[in-house]
Order: C-alpha cells, then structure tokens, then sequence
C-alpha cells in the first residue's frame, strides 16, 4: 500500500490522502506550495485543505501572511477514526438488528468469498445452543480454535476430528491415518461443521486460502440432521479406528481409494 493512497480506504478522497501525506513528509506548508508539491490546481487543494481540516485532519495556522497547515499525528487520526467507525457500527448494528426477522429458507446456498466462509461458520459456532460437530483441516482449525473453545465453555457439546496432535481432545480424537493425506495431499483446504442438527457448512478453500473452491451453506433441518448423523459417525469411527482388528477399515476413503477421490486428487497435481 502506497503512503500517498492510505487514507484512501478510510472515506478520503485521494487528493486528501495524498495531501495528509505530504504534511507529514514536511510541514507547516501553505496551499500553494501543498499544490506545487502534488501537482493540482490550487483551487482544488485548497477546496481538500477546508474540508481536511473541518475533519479534523490537519491544523490551520492564520498567524501569519499565508495560512499555512500542519497534520495531527497519524496515532491521533487513527484513533479518532476508530472511535468514529466503532460508534456508527455500534449504531448500525442497533438499528438493523431491531428490525431483523429471522427466517428459515429451507433451501441450500453457494459461498463464493473466503470471508463469508469464515464468518458465516464462526457464527454458526457462536449461535449454537447443544452442539457442534467438526471436520476442519489442520491449516484453518486455529482461526475457529478460540470460537470452540467460547462454545465449549457455555456449556455446548463441541466435537470433530484432528489431523494433528495438538488439536486432539476428549471429544476431538486425532486421525493419524488422514494426517498426512489431509495435510499434505489434498487438493484444498476443508471446512466442515454442522450446528444444533439445524445448519450445516461444508466448503473446500484453495491453498492459499485466497479463493473458495467449493462453498455451500444450508439451513435445512433435513439435510442439516443428515450431515449432523455423517460427521457424528465419522467422529466415532475416527475414535474406534485405534482397533487394529476392525473388519470395516478398508472402506475408509484413504484405504478404499475409490475413482472419484482419485480425480480429486488430480486436480492438485495440475
């Protein structure tokens, strides 16, 4: 990020932020010389340079022949930023919420950002009253860690799967014949959860976590009690598997191998 754009981002216009930018670089300065420096006309710097300071982003001296400006300290900015973003999302978020309805669609929805699929599954967690089942690969399960750990401690059943050690628990057993597979194989990173028996998220993140390349998210009861039974059992296999002697072990995904994993599996060595 360019110096001379950074305020841009923040609801200043690009002349204002680059303007900010010079006054830190030298002050006090004058418009004129302000507009010399930037290259604009100085109508339009001085136009940024009222509206600037009725912002409170820069301090006007009158004590002299020319009005010269200076800028407040970035830490000073930034704080009086924040203060500001924090009241309106403060007051936006009291506005819409009073009116809110939830609704149930029954229906079955695509998440396309990367974003979505991390907020829409930490609300999922933060929304649930009795339990919350997991399979999140070891690459993302530290950005949900603490969001469990919130759950766990007002009292709501969290259990999954860990494909490492650190991330195994009582309810969470470790999965050492995925480890590797999941970790170094797979073609994507996995995200999946399922809360209350009432929602369900299943989504498939490229490896860098910069795209999603499989999202869905569903609030239906059917499918979401479903997959609440599919991620229940594979807990439990996961758990019992410490058998040597189970009869059903080949038919695991790892060990069965069947065509479909095996396309998967493909399209990360393209």
């Amino acid at each position: 990020m360019s110096a001379n754009t950074a305020l841009s981002a923040f609801g200043f216009t690009d002349l204002e932020s680059t303007l900010y930018t010079e006054l830190l670089r030298a002050a006090p300065a004058t418009g004129y010389r302000l507009s010399q420096r930037v290259g604009k006309a100085p109508a339009n710097v001085y136009q940024a340079l009222k509206v600037m300071e009725q912002k409170g982003v820069l301090l006007a001296s009158h004590g002299g022949d020319a009005v010269t400006y200076s800028p407040i300290p970035p830490a000073e900015l930034f704080a009086a930023l924040k203060r500001d973003f924090d009241q309106r999302h403060a007051d936006a978020f009291k506005a819409l919420t009073a009116v809110y309805q939830p609704t149930r669609s029954e229906d079955v929805f695509q998440l396309r950002s990367v974003q979505h699929v991390v907020e829409r599954a930490r609300a999922m967690i933060v929304e649930a009253r009795e339990i919350v089942l997991f399979d999140l690969f070891p690459t993302i399960f530290d950005l949900f860690a603490d969001d469990l750990a919130a759950a766990r401690a007002r009292g709501v059943t969290v259990a999954g799967i860990a494909y490492r050690p650190e991330h195994a628990g009582p309810t969470v057993p470790f999965n050492p014949e995925a480890a590797e597979f999941v970790g170094d194989r797979w073609p994507g990173i996995g995200v999946m959860i399922v809360a209350d028996g009432a929602q369900h998220l299943m989504a498939q993140l490229s490896l860098d976590r910069a795209h999603v390349l499989n999202g869905l998210w569903s609030d239906s009861i059917f499918q979401s009690v479903t997959f609440h039974s599919y991620v229940a059992a594979h807990i439990r296999l996961v758990a019992f598997r410490s058998d040597p002697s189970d009869p059903l072990r080949t038919l695991s995904l790892q060990k069965a191998q069947p065509p479909g994993l095996q396309m998967l599996m493909a399209q990360r060595a393209e």
